[in-house]
C-alpha cells in the first residue's frame, strides 16, 4: 500500500521562517518548543513589535532588548538581508517604531564592529525615514539610548531623508515647541542640502522663525504665507468662510488641517465647518501642555507625557446620564450613578499642534488651560439630572464641574513611618546642612515620633533647647553615611529650597501618603473650630507652603483620598511694614463638613491638641450628609467644583486621548471629556446624508485604503466608535480591501483562531484597545469570508465553531465571533484543538501566539495532521520558540498585523518556494 504516492500528494515547497526540526526548549505554557534561527526570530519579533510595548509574556523592555540583539546578530552576518528587511518593516509591514529603532541598531551594531561591507549605513536610515516627523523621532531614540554624539551616518541619512520629506505642509503639521527635537534642531545637526531653491527657503525659515516668530516669509512659501494671512484675520470673521463656495480651497492653499481650524475658529465646529473640511481630510481632537492626567498608579502626568508615551488614564467604567428630562409616561427610568473611576487604555492619543488656549479657573484653585472646542461635561444650569455635554466655548463663570472622590488607585512605594518622616521634615525640618534637622516641642507626639524612627535607623539624637523649641539633630558617625539623610535622598527632598520643595511624581502607597500628610499637617497646619452667631459649628484644616508644587500635590493626595479641599494664594506682608516676603504662601483649606469628617477619618496626628481639636470637630460635624439628592444630580462619588472666571490663554501645543465607554477622564484634579474620532464629530454635528455619503465613497476606496496604510484592525475600531450605522458598510469594504493580500481559500480549509488568556489579556499597543485575540479575529474570519469551504474555529482549552455566512459582513461577524470569547478556557491548546477539529482539510491556518501548552502524549502536529496537508501559522506576538518545526515539508510560518506576508500562500500552495516578502 502507498504511503507516499496518493491521490493528494502534491510538491512541498518551502518557506523563510525556519525552525528547528525537533524540539530544542519549552514555549512560554511548556509545550514543546521550536527554536529559530537568528533571520526568522528577527523577522516575527519585528513585524510584531510596537516598541516598549509589554505583551502577556514578556515585558516592554525584555522585547526591546531582544529584537536589539537580533538586529545587532544580523547586522553583522548578512547587513544587505537587514537593510532589506528594515526597509520593508516601514513601508510595507507599516511597522513605524521597530523600523526606526532597527535602524539605530543597526548603525551601532556595524560602527561598534567597525564594519562597513557592502550596504551603507547612511541608506539605511534614509529608508525607514518616511514622514516629516520621523528624523527627529530617530534622534530623539538615538540621544536617548545611546548618547549626545551623533554619528555621521545617522547624520547623512536623516539629511538625505530631511531632503526628502520637508515641504511648507509639513513644517506646518510636524513643528512644534512641544517637540525635543524640532526642524530647527535637526536642519542643525543634519546640515542637509536643499533640493531646490524654494527648500533653500523654506529651511532658513525654519531656523530664522525658531528664533523670531515675526520672521518674514520668503516669497517662494506660498503656503506658509497663506497660513500666516488666514492667522491674522480677526476672530469674528473667521466663521463667515465657510458660508462661501471656495472654503475648503482657501483651507487647502494654507495646508490647514482639521485640527488647526478648530483652534483657529475658536469655537465649535458646526455642520458647514465639518463639510467643509472633509474633502481634504485624511483618512482617519484638547487640552493644553503641563495639563496633569491622573494615572492608576497614583501618579499624574503631563498631558504631553500621556500622548508621547501612551499611557493608560484613568476614566469612568460607564457613559453618564445627559438626557434632558422629560415629563409623562414611557420616559424610562434615570440614571444617577457615575460609576467607577478605573484604569483604561485610551483608543487615541492625540497631538493636535499649537492652538489658542482659553484658562478655566475654579473656586478650588485649580485651573485648566483648553481649546474652546474641547469637551466638558458639567451639572445643568436648570432642570432635574444635572448632566450634560458642552465645550469650553459654551462654559459660563458659576457652571459646576464634577470632581471624582474614588480614585482609590495608589502605588506600593513607602508606608505610612517613611510617610510621617519624610511629611515632618518638609514642614519642620533642615536639609540643607551636614545633618538633618527638626524643629518642635520636646514633650509633642512629633518629637517622641522622631526619636523612635531614628533609633530605627540606628541613629542617635541631640536636642538643644530654645526656650519652648527645641532642635533636634540626627548625627551618625563620622565618614559613615548618615542612613535618615540616605531616607530623604531616596524619597528626592534633600536639599531643596523652600520654594522647591515637593515629592517625586512616584507611585507611592495610600499608607505612605496618609502618613505624609499628617506630617505635614502637624508641622505647617492648623486646625480652626469657629461657631456662628446661630450657634452652628464651623471647622477648617489649614495647611500652607511657599511651594507651589507641595500645595497642589496636597490637594491633589487629599482629593484622591476622597476630601474635597482649595488653594489659596497669598501675598505675606513682613512685619516691619509693607514690604511683602519674597513667595506667597499658598493655602490648602478643608472647610465642607463632609470633607473634614473624612479627612479626620484619615490621618494620624501626633500633636496632641491638634488631634483633639479635630476629633471634637469631627465629632461636632458627624450629623451633615453630602449632597446627593435628585435635584442636584450626582452622587456621592464626585463632588461639584465651581467655575469662577474664564480667560484668554495664549497658544500653546495642546493634546488630547479618546477614552471609552465614558468618554471621560480627569485633569488638574477635575472631569473633563475627551476628544471625538472624526466620524462621531461628524455625525454629533449633524453632517448631512449627502456630505456623509462623499466621506463613506472615500472610506471605501481601495486606493485611498492603501495610501492610508492603515492596520486593518483600525477599521474594527472605528466601527466600534462610531455612533451612526451609516459608515458600517464603508468601513467593512475598508477592512476587507485592507485584507487584500489574503488568499481565496480553495478546497475545504480550517482556521483556528486563538482565544486564550495570552490574546486576550492585553492589547496590541497602549495606545490601542485591540486585543491579540481581536487581531486575529478579523484575520481569520476575513479567511472564512474569502474561501469556499472554511470551517473558522475558537480555540483555548476546548473549541466552539464560527458559522461565516457567504456575503456576510466581515465587520459584524468579527463582532459576533467576539462575543463568544471566554466560552473554551483560559490556556492555548493546539494540538488537542486539531484534534478536535481536522476532519481531512485540505489546509490548516493556525492564528496565535504559538505559546502551546503540552500535548498529554508528546504528539506533534504531523500526529495530527498528515504530512502532505499544509499547515500554516501565523504568529502575532513573535515569541522566541515556535510550536512546531516550520520551513518546509507542508509546515510554515509567517506573522505580523497587515496582511503582507500572507502573499506567501499562493506560492507555497503552488508547490514553489516563498522567500522573504522584501
Amino acid at each position: 500500500m502507498a504511503k507516499f504516492n496518493i491521490f493528494r500528494a502534491r510538491p512541498a515547497g518551502t518557506s523563510p521562517v525556519a525552525a528547528a526540526p525537533g524540539p530544542t526548549a519549552l514555549t512560554h505554557e511548556g509545550g514543546a518548543g521550536h527554536e529559530r534561527d537568528t533571520k526568522s526570530e528577527l523577522f516575527l519579533l519585528a513585524v510584531s513589535n510596537m516598541g516598549g510595548e509589554a505583551t502577556f509574556y514578556e515585558s516592554g523592555t525584555r522585547r526591546d532588548t531582544r529584537f536589539a540583539q537580533l538586529v545587532h546578530a544580523a547586522a553583522l552576518t548578512d547587513p544587505e538581508w537587514t537593510a532589506r528587511l528594515l526597509g520593508w518593516l516601514r513601508s510595507e509591514a507599516n511597522m513605524r517604531t521597530a523600523s526606526l529603532v532597527g535602524a539605530a541598531e543597526f548603525v551601532q551594531a556595524r560602527l561598534t564592529a567597525s564594519s562597513d561591507a557592502g550596504v551603507t549605513n547612511r541608506a539605511v536610515v534614509d529608508s525607514v525615514l518616511q514622514r516629516a516627523d520621523e528624523p527627529g523621532e530617530l534622534l530623539a531614540h538615538w540621544t536617548g539610548t545611546h548618547g549626545r554624539r551623533v554619528p555621521k551616518p545617522i547624520k547623512r541619512g536623516i539629511a538625505d531623508a530631511v531632503a526628502r520629506l520637508y515641504d511648507e505642509r509639513a513644517v506646518l503639521k510636524w513643528d512644534s515647541d512641544a517637540r525635543g527635537f524640532r526642524m530647527a534642531d535637526v536642519l542643525n545637526l543634519a546640515h542637509p542640502s536643499p533640493a531646490a531653491a524654494w527648500q533653500g527657503s523654506l529651511f532658513q525659515y525654519v531656523l530664522d522663525s525658531r528664533r523670531s516668530a515675526d520672521t518674514a516669509v520668503p516669497r517662494e512659501l506660498r503656503v506658509i504665507a497663506a497660513r500666516r494671512e488666514l492667522m491674522a484675520w480677526p476672530v469674528e470673521q473667521r466663521r463667515a468662510l465657510f458660508s462661501r463656495p471656495d472654503a475648503a480651497d482657501v483651507l487647502r492653499r494654507a495646508g490647514m488641517t482639521w485640527e488647526s481650524v478648530a483652534g483657529w475658529l475658536q469655537g465649535p465646529l458646526t455642520r458647514e465647518v465639518w463639510e467643509a473640511l472633509a474633502p481634504s481630510m485624511g483618512y482617519m481632537a484638547c487640552l493644553a501642555e503641563g495639563t496633569p492626567v491622573w494615572l492608576a498608579d497614583g501618579t499624574s502626568a503631563p498631558i504631553e507625557d500621556v500622548v508621547a508615551r501612551r499611557l493608560p488614564v484613568l476614566s469612568y467604567d460607564k457613559s453618564w446620564d445627559t438626557r434632558s428630562v422629560k415629563y409623562g409616561a414611557n420616559q424610562g427610568p434615570r440614571d444617577h450613578s457615575v460609576g467607577n473611576l478605573v484604569p483604561t487604555v485610551p483608543s487615541a492619543w492625540l497631538e493636535t499642534g499649537i492652538r489658542p488656549v482659553t484658562t478655566i479657573r475654579f473656586a478650588s484653585g485649580r485651573a485648566v488651560d483648553a481649546t474652546t472646542d474641547h469637551r466638558w461635561i458639567r451639572r445643568r444650569r436648570a432642570g432635574r439630572q444635572a448632566w450634560e455635554w458642552t465645550t469650553t466655548a459654551e462654559l459660563r463663570p458659576g457652571d459646576h464641574i464634577p470632581v471624582p472622590l474614588t480614585a482609590g488607585y495608589f502605588g506600593d512605594e513607602g508606608d505610612a513611618w517613611d510617610g510621617y518622616f519624610v511629611g515632618a521634615m518638609l514642614g519642620d525640618g533642615g536639609m540643607t546642612a551636614l545633618t538633618p534637622e527638626f524643629y518642635c516641642d520636646p514633650d509633642d507626639g512629633a518629637a517622641a515620633f522622631m526619636r523612635e524612627y531614628a533609633a530605627k535607623h540606628g541613629c542617635s539624637t541631640t536636642e538643644t533647647a530654645n526656650g519652648r523649641i527645641v532642635r533636634m539633630r540626627f548625627p551618625f558617625k563620622q565618614w559613615k553615611r548618615n542612613p535618615l539623610t540616605e531616607v530623604l535622598r531616596g524619597y528626592e527632598v534633600w536639599g531643596k529650597r523652600c520654594e522647591v520643595k515637593a515629592l517625586p511624581n512616584k507611585p507611592f502607597s495610600r499608607e505612605f501618603w496618609i502618613g505624609a500628610l499628617s506630617g505635614l499637617i502637624d508641622t505647617d497646619g492648623c486646625v480652626r473650630e469657629r461657631v456662628n452667631p446661630r450657634g452652628t459649628a464651623h471647622g477648617s484644616v489649614e495647611y500652607a507652603t511657599v511651594s507651589r508644587r507641595l500645595a497642589d500635590q496636597v490637594s491633589d493626595a487629599l482629593l484622591r483620598l476622597g476630601v474635597t479641599n482649595l488653594v489659596r494664594e497669598h501675598a505675606v506682608r513682613m512685619s516691619a511694614g509693607p514690604i511683602q516676603s519674597r513667595y506667597p504662601v499658598h493655602v490648602v483649606e478643608v472647610n465642607r463638613a463632609t470633607a473634614l469628617v473624612r479627612l479626620a477619618e484619615l490621618l494620624d496626628l501626633r500633636i496632641g491638641y491638634k488631634a483633639a481639636k479635630l476629633a471634637r470637630l469631627a465629632e461636632l460635624l458627624a450629623h451633615v450628609r453630602p449632597a446627593c439628592s435628585e435635584m442636584h444630580g450626582y452622587d456621592e462619588a464626585v463632588a461639584m467644583d465651581r467655575i469662577v472666571s474664564i480667560e484668554d490663554g495664549g497658544e500653546r501645543p495642546t493634546y488630547c486621548v479618546t477614552v471609552e465607554p465614558s468618554n471621560l477622564f480627569v485633569a488638574a484634579g477635575v472631569v473633563t471629556g475627551n476628544c471625538l474620532r472624526n466620524l462621531r464629530n461628524f455625525d454629533e454635528a449633524g453632517m448631512s446624508d449627502e456630505a456623509a455619503a462623499a466621506v463613506a465613497t472615500r472610506l471605501a476606496d481601495p486606493g485611498q485604503v492603501a495610501r492610508s496604510r492603515q492596520f486593518p484592525f483600525r477599521f474594527l475600531s472605528a466601527y466600534e466608535a462610531a455612533p451612526s450605522l451609516r459608515w458600517g458598510h464603508a468601513l467593512d469594504q475598508a477592512l476587507q480591501a485592507s485584507l487584500s493580500n489574503l488568499p481565496a481559500l480553495p478546497g475545504r480549509s480550517l482556521v483556528l483562531i486563538d482565544t486564550s488568556a495570552s490574546m486576550t489579556h492585553g492589547t496590541i499597543s497602549a495606545r490601542s484597545k485591540v486585543t491579540p485575540a481581536k487581531a486575529a479575529a478579523v484575520f481569520g474570519v476575513a479567511l472564512g469570508a474569502k474561501g469556499e469551504q472554511v470551517d473558522v474555529v475558537g480555540f483555548a482549552d476546548g473549541t466552539f465553531r464560527h458559522e461565516v455566512p457567504r456575503g456576510a459582513s466581515v465587520i459584524r461577524e468579527v463582532g459576533r465571533f467576539l462575543e463568544r470569547i471566554g466560552e473554551v478556557g483560559h490556556g492555548t491548546d493546539i494540538i488537542g484543538s486539531l484534534k478536535r477539529t481536522y476532519r481531512r482539510h485540505d489546509r490548516v491556518f493556525v492564528i496565535s501566539d504559538m505559546q502551546t501548552i503540552s500535548a498529554p502524549h508528546g504528539e506533534g502536529v504531523p500526529d495530527v495532521v498528515p504530512r502532505h496537508v499544509p499547515v500554516y501559522g501565523f504568529n502575532l506576538n513573535g515569541y522566541r520558540h515556535a510550536a512546531f518545526a516550520t520551513g518546509g515539508a507542508g509546515r510554515h510560518e509567517f506573522g505580523g498585523l497587515t496582511d503582507a506576508t500572507f502573499r506567501m500562500v499562493p506560492l507555497l500552495e503552488a508547490g514553489r518556494n516563498a522567500a522573504w516578502p522584501f
